[in-house]
């Protein structure tokens, strides 16, 4: 892609219009209140496993995962999403057409389910985990090279469609999938320690998208990351002790 196509994608406030905006904020406004809403049938099912064992009590926790991510995950994916919909203007890096909505659906569907099925294999194996270990394991992840790898990829959404753009809706498809994996390589012990403290929080549910916020729109700088890491430790150190 050119040049053009960078300018088109380089600001990613530029598209958050005030229609955009409003759509957004009702979307996740809406997603909060779905998973406060249903918090009471989602720990049912979460402390009574056999109840998951039926398809249908399986599909409906799986969508509420979902709506749940889209409540955490949606602002801090909001600059690729919408740096993804205005290059799908371009062609041959010059602005030639209406925004694909389609191909931008295509790209934000996958980051959200893959999202609600690592939340759904993480809730089943929870219970064999350890708080004071995942906490720690999340606090060291954060000073990884994978980890400051996918966070990269996170934080610049113009890079990451450049680099990894595929022509057509069955390659928005595929940025999407891969658009998750990184996503998921960056925060997914975030969601571990969201899952030990309590999954139908909202107190943890809004703190720990403050933190994946700050990450992915704030300073580019290990500054951030680490100090999260610092504080992980700091709580899983003093959790390890309590239970020793």
């Amino acid at each position: 892609m050119a040049a053009g196509a960078s300018e088109q994608g380089s600001n990613w406030l530029r598209q958050l219009t005030l229609p955009v905006a409003a759509a957004v904020a009702l979307v996740v406004a809406a997603a909060w209140y779905v998973t406060w809403s249903t918090s009471d049938l989602s720990m049912s099912l979460l402390m009574m496993p056999v109840g998951l064992t039926g398809p249908g009590n399986l599909v409906l926790f799986f969508a509420l995962l979902v709506v749940m991510m889209v409540a955490m995950m949606l602002p801090s994916a909001l600059p690729m999403i919408l740096t993804f919909h205005a290059l799908t203007r371009a062609e041959g890096g010059v602005s030639t057409r209406p925004a694909d909505r389609m191909a931008t659906a295509l790209f934000v569907a996958p980051y959200f389910l893959v999202w609600g099925g690592f939340s759904l294999l993480a809730l089943l194996g929870i219970a064999a985990l350890l708080p004071a270990a995942v906490l720690l394991a999340a606090g060291v992840w954060q000073i990884t090279r994978t980890k400051a790898v996918c966070l990269r990829h996170c934080q610049a959404p113009v890079g990451f469609v450049m680099h990894h753009w595929q022509s057509g809706r069955p390659g928005a498809f595929r940025m999407g999938l891969r658009h998750a994996a990184y996503c998921i390589g960056c925060c997914w012990l975030f969601m571990l320690v969201l899952f030990l403290a309590g999954a139908t929080s909202l107190v943890w549910m809004g703190a720990l998208s403050l933190v994946i916020l700050a990450e992915k729109i704030g300073p580019r700088t290990a500054l951030v990351p680490r100090a999260i890491g610092v504080v992980l430790v700091v709580v899983g150190v003093i959790l390890a002790a309590r239970a020793a």
